[in-house]
């Protein structure tokens, strides 16, 4: 009876274990890949996600051998699916791969490209294989998302003898196949690039359609297709590569000589209506880089580098609403001259709050007075900034108080936090879930900048969106978001281990979980691409005995656990509810960003149980009135990164062309709107409170009997210290004869009888000046990543321009 009951015991305990698989691979990780995860259908303006039970915990790994390897039970076990496709090889002839897609029409259909013109694709997620061959030097393939079957692909062409189209990076001839890679055919030579025109989901666009830079008649153009080449659409000259999101289209010229700067140009992403305009910036300087930030809360974020003779500095811009006027947001952003990537992170799951890191800006000005002090010494004066409001105002990290061991930290004066970029090799930069709003890990340090020494750095931890951070762990460690924010696996990357921890509480606890006998130096840690699952997979690699570099693949379940379901969201105020409400705040701690304030039900931070249902979700609870960080800096006027009001650009770059936006337009009559040096942040929904848009002003010289101005003159010392405690508009009284007055009530009448004609024929209206088109009835899927967009590196004998 004792034994029974002892095992009994055992049997529970092992039960409540996470459940740990180790495989071991022939080489080590190049990328993972879930297969069948989401199907999205398309139908009219309504889109419906599905998920294929059956086939979303089906992975595949390329390694970087080459090789493929299938699990069908999220890790536990792998087979090499290259070794079966070789014992039906003629002779067993060896294989290998150069890359895996998943199609964005169906997700469960996968095809692997073998470098050696041998290729394989799946329908159901490798439960059968079809062989196809190839020529072995097409490259670089890219799926349609309207029909599984549609490939374009690439391949280099030598040049024949005065060739005017045949330059260098334009080499290229586009290939096409409508049979899923059974047969190809070549459509466009001398190409730079291409891609799928990203809105081929909208009813009026066809699905061939295709963007292409190319040379036509020696000059490089930007073109479309309808029907792979046999007609050709340009649409614009002397153009070096274009880039094209969902809503705009971007594209990069030659500058007006032709041989020094370049120039942005940007327009809808309906191409049929392509009508570019040049991004204006309010520096006019020599452009020789262009790195798209992110486009994805309507404003464009734009990385630009100047004259800098180092080009790791660059400026941060941000568009108005329309996309085409920008306003300097941030200076010396940090940017790397391998990747083209910039130290600038949105983080997700909350609206408008953005993380940089900028060199020091009196260091910057040291080294441009003084040689003693290079690029490479400036890496040592890297500081992090946060911004709530779309890039309006820049803050310094707060460093947390009490180290994770509970011990006070040393921290004072200037000392803030700061934290590793996308700039540093082999480091995680900021991490955030769009299923956990509020909660971002990152490693970095406290003190007046970032250490460059991996011994001095931690990691860190916020859950209210960067106001109060925490040290949660000594040193650098990858780690992972899952289960909506609930449970965070990470794992010390800067020595080989064989054990990994983790968290249900957001590193108020840690539990240790041994993962294998043999030590490994961890490259990732990552789990299904919701965020959503309690199954983790951690690998890494090590050398072999024999001095190979072997690669290591380890599954963690975590619902082996048996940790009990989250309750009480339906009422986050009950005491023994699981969940809280949480609201977002400004920078002064203010319960309102971008005039609205939003309350979230979240998981409480200790409740230690599985957050099954999708609660985090969002509620609008009122508008709130106008602020000062309602608004940002208008076109032509910059905020210094200490902080203080909006000042004159001219103030810092001194260049003869830069104009003065304070000056009346050549063309003034009676009256202008004269800047004070804001704009309101797009999407912001404030309304009344503090008031800084532009005033009326009447024109120099301008004899005005009728009308009196009071107070309109603003001068440059007013612009430095605007008045925020009432609206400003107040401070303009005009008064009005009765003749005004009749005129005034004419303008009133007339507007109103257009307002009538528009509610009346509202839809005709909407679909006359609709930028997109309806929406096909298909069935596609697409998965964004948060990439930033490099338009072109400028090296100064290098006009490569691609993406």
């Amino acid at each position: 009876m004792i034994i029974i009951l002892g095992l009994l015991i055992l049997c529970v305990q092992g039960q409540n274990e996470v459940k740990v698989s180790f495989n071991e691979l022939e080489s080590p990780v190049s990328n993972i890949y879930w297969c069948g995860s989401s199907v999205v259908f398309t139908k009219d303006d309504e889109t419906i996600e599905q998920t294929h039970q059956e086939s979303r915990k089906v992975l595949f790994i390329l390694t970087d051998k080459g090789r493929i390897w299938r699990s069908a039970d999220y890790g536990s076990t792998w087979l090499d699916e290259t070794k079966s496709w070789e014992k039906m090889e003629p002779e067993n002839k060896q294989l290998q791969f150069e890359s895996i897609h998943i199609s964005p029409a169906d997700s469960r259909v996968i095809f692997f490209f073998g470098s050696n013109g041998i290729s394989y694709k799946s329908k159901n997620c490798g439960r059968t294989y079809t062989r196809f061959t190839h020529s072995e030097d097409l490259y670089d393939f890219k799926l349609n998302k309207m029909d599984q079957q549609w490939i374009m692909a690439f391949k280099d062409k030598p040049c024949g003898k005065n060739d005017i189209n045949c330059k260098d990076f334009y080499k290229k001839s586009i290939y096409v196949t409508e049979d899923g890679g059974e047969t190809w055919k070549s459509a466009l030579n001398y190409v730079r690039d291409a891609a799928w025109d990203k809105l081929l989901q909208y009813q009026l666009i066809p699905d061939q359609r295709i963007i292409v830079c190319h040379m036509k008649e020696g000059k490089s153009v930007i073109s479309y297709s309808d029907d792979y080449f046999a007609t050709i659409q340009t649409m614009q000259e002397n153009a070096l590569g274009f880039f094209q999101t969902s809503h705009y289209i971007f594209v990069l010229v030659t500058g007006e000589d032709g041989e020094t700067g370049y120039e942005l140009l940007i327009a809808p992403a309906y191409l049929d209506k392509f009508q570019p305009q040049p991004v204006q910036l309010p520096i006019p300087l020599n452009q020789h880089t262009f790195t798209i930030l992110d486009t994805s809360e309507g404003q464009i974020f734009l990385s630009v580098s100047h004259k800098e003779e180092n080009q790791r500095l660059t400026n941060v811009y941000v568009s108005d609403f329309r996309g085409f006027k920008f306003t300097l947001s941030l200076l010396h952003n940090v940017r790397s001259l391998d990747t083209g990537n910039c130290d600038f992170e949105r983080m997700l799951g909350m609206e408008g709050v953005y993380v940089s890191n900028v060199f020091d800006h009196q260091e910057v000005e040291k080294s441009k007075s003084r040689s003693s002090i290079t690029p490479a010494t400036l890496e040592l004066y890297k500081k992090t900034f946060i911004s709530y409001d779309r890039g309006g105002q820049w803050h310094p990290l707060k460093a947390p108080e009490i180290d994770s061991k509970g011990d006070q930290i040393q921290c004072s004066g200037d000392c803030s936090l700061h934290l590793k970029g996308r700039t540093e090799a082999n480091q995680n930069p900021l991490y955030s879930s769009q299923n956990a709003p509020g909660l971002s890990i990152g490693v970095g340090n406290t003190g007046l900048y970032l250490t460059q020494k991996d011994h001095e750095v931690n990691t860190y931890l916020t859950r209210d969106g960067g106001h109060e951070w925490f040290e949660i762990r000594k040193g650098s460690h990858m780690y992972e978001i899952g289960d909506r924010g609930g449970l965070i696996v990470m794992g010390q990357d800067d020595k080989p281990i064989n054990q990994i921890i983790y968290s249900w509480d957001q590193g108020f606890s840690w539990e240790e979980v041994k993962i294998g006998e043999r030590e490994f130096e961890i490259q990732n840690i990552v789990t299904e691409p919701s965020n959503m699952e309690q199954k983790f997979i951690v690998y890494g690699q090590s050398r072999s005995k024999e001095n190979q570099l072997k690669g290591y693949v380890v599954a963690l379940n975590f619902q082996t656990l048996h940790q009990r379901v989250c309750s009480g969201a339906w009422d986050p105020t009950m005491p023994e509810s699981d969940y809280e409400f949480w609201i977002p705040k400004n920078f002064e701690s203010g319960k309102c960003l971008f005039g609205r304030k939003i309350k979230y039900i979240r998981r409480k931070r200790e409740a230690k149980c599985f957050n099954q249902e999708e609660i985090d979700k969002k509620f609008f609870i009122e508008t709130c009135p106008c602020i000062e960080d309602d608004w940002e800096c208008d076109f032509g006027f910059y905020r210094k990164i200490e902080g203080g009001p909006c000042v004159p650009i001219a103030d810092k770059f001194e260049e003869d062309d830069t104009p003065d936006l304070l000056k009346p337009p050549a063309n003034c009559k009676q009256t202008y709107m004269k800047t004070q040096g804001y704009r309101k942040v797009s999407g912001d929904y404030c309304q009344g409170g503090v008031d800084l848009s532009p005033i009326e002003t009447p024109c120099p010289n301008t004899q005005t009997n009728n009308t009196s101005f009071n107070n309109t003159e603003i001068p440059i010392n007013d612009l430095k210290q605007p008045t925020i405690n009432k609206p400003q508009i107040n401070n303009s009284q005009i008064q009005i004869n009765s003749s005004k007055q009749n005129s005034y009530l004419w303008y009133i009448l007339v507007f109103i009888g257009v307002i009538v004609l528009i509610i009346l024929y509202k839809n005709k209206i909407i679909n006359l000046f609709s930028q997109k088109p309806p929406k096909k009835s298909q069935s596609y899927m697409g998965k964004g990543n948060y990439e930033q967009l490099k338009l072109f590196s400028g090296n100064d004998d290098d006009d490569e321009a691609g993406l």
